[in-house]
């Protein structure tokens, strides 16, 4: 079995299971400094047993240049093994699909970033620069492995490739996302004299939710527009004869450029002073361990855009179209946080997230193909 694809098989077996992501990082490590490579630790806040680290290095040509970075996650979502065919954490080929957990969500991208590394490791003559890679934590929780990286100053390039799972475009632009708790007041009273005395908050509630659904968003040549989704309420007491006097509303809002957290919440509160509820109705951003993800589009034409077309058409000879992702990943951190511009592509499968993942052995053949091919092209030599 070809070196590339051993990896991949051994990632696979690897349970990475968010949460879990150190067996992972210790595999890559390994493997990093194989190659003469040192990888650097780090971990998040509350990860106090450190079980969960995330992985940085720094293949430097020794010649002045640019830095591109290579970037994937070594968290999975968790699996239930029960519902598949075969042992998610034995990789397991049938009519030229391996499946597994990992095998598309991303392990294949890794094999690919980590093959990349290796050529260029034992060829340092054919680029100038540097390639910083990067294996992060807890990118199916809440990217709390980017943002350390971040924090730590560990992350700075010009370039940047996320090696997400989408092999037959590659996305330029992705949404932002929030998310809000909104909390209705009433007024308590004996359930006997309602409605002449009381106020009930969750039928207030009711009709705010249905007015937050109906609230305009802005839109977006290409990522379309953003979205309200309420998608959890809760109040009141069957167990009291009370006139509920409060309701808990969970709000999910996807956002495109030009909107924000607080635009978002600006709308809500005209929402609420609509239906006669001004003072009645508190917002707020709910808290999270890190930030939320804000929206981006890399512009089409950018160099980095092209240059990955013209060579997947050279590795394929098919055509790479532009997409745009209605969800978040960790390149919205890489472009907004950071300001690196980042095109996400990498080998892909089906089933993601789901039971019998799989992913293809050819793809991640094309996609460390593709890679050393963009490196040489980003970082060329003297």
């Amino acid at each position: 079995m070809k070196k590339i694809l051993q990896r991949w098989y051994d990632m696979i077996a690897i349970n990475s299971v968010n949460g879990r992501e150190v067996d992972m990082a210790d595999y890559v490590a390994k493997e990093l400094r194989s190659m003469g490579l040192e990888p650097h630790y780090s971990w998040f806040p509350e990860d106090t047993a450190k079980e969960r680290p995330s992985l940085w290095a720094t293949l430097d040509s020794g010649k002045p240049g640019k830095t591109l970075l290579l970037i994937g996650h070594l968290d999975t979502v968790d699996v239930r093994a029960e519902n598949w065919a075969t042992d998610p954490f034995t990789p397991t080929e049938k009519e030229g699909k391996v499946y597994g957990r990992g095998a598309m969500d991303m392990k294949g991208g890794l094999a690919a970033i980590l093959d990349t590394a290796e050529y260029y490791a034992g060829h340092k003559e054919e680029f100038t620069g540097k390639i910083l890679l990067c294996f992060v934590a807890d990118e199916e929780g809440l990217s709390k492995g980017t943002y350390q990286l971040c924090a730590e100053n560990a992350i700075a390039a010009d370039w940047a490739i996320m090696a997400e799972c989408r092999y037959d475009n590659v996305a330029v632009g992705f949404r932002g996302r929030y998310s809000f708790e909104v909390t209705v007041h009433g007024t308590a009273a004996h359930a006997s004299y309602y409605p002449e005395k009381g106020e009930n908050a969750l039928v207030s509630a009711g009709k705010l939710a249905a007015a937050i659904e109906a609230l305009p968003t802005l839109t977006h040549p290409h990522l379309n527009h953003g979205t309200w989704c309420v998608r959890y309420m809760e109040g009141g007491n069957p167990g009291t004869l009370v006139v509920p006097d409060s309701c808990y509303l969970f709000v999910d809002r996807y956002v495109v450029p030009g909107e924000n957290d607080e635009t978002c919440i600006a709308q809500i509160l005209e929402a609420a002073k609509s239906l006669g509820l001004e003072g009645k109705v508190d917002v707020r951003l709910k808290p999270r361990s890190s930030p939320y993800m804000q929206s981006f589009a890399l512009p089409e034409d950018h160099p980095l855009v092209t240059t990955l077309q013209s060579t997947f058409a050279e590795v394929t000879g098919k055509d790479l179209p532009c997409a745009y992702d209605p969800s978040v990943c960790d390149s919205n951190i890489l472009a907004v946080t950071l300001g690196i511009p980042v095109v996400t592509f990498g080998p892909s499968g089906g089933n993601m997230h789901g039971d019998n993942e799989y992913g293809y052995p050819w793809q991640v053949e094309d996609c460390a193909g593709i890679y050393k091919r963009m490196v040489a092209k980003m970082l060329p030599p003297e």
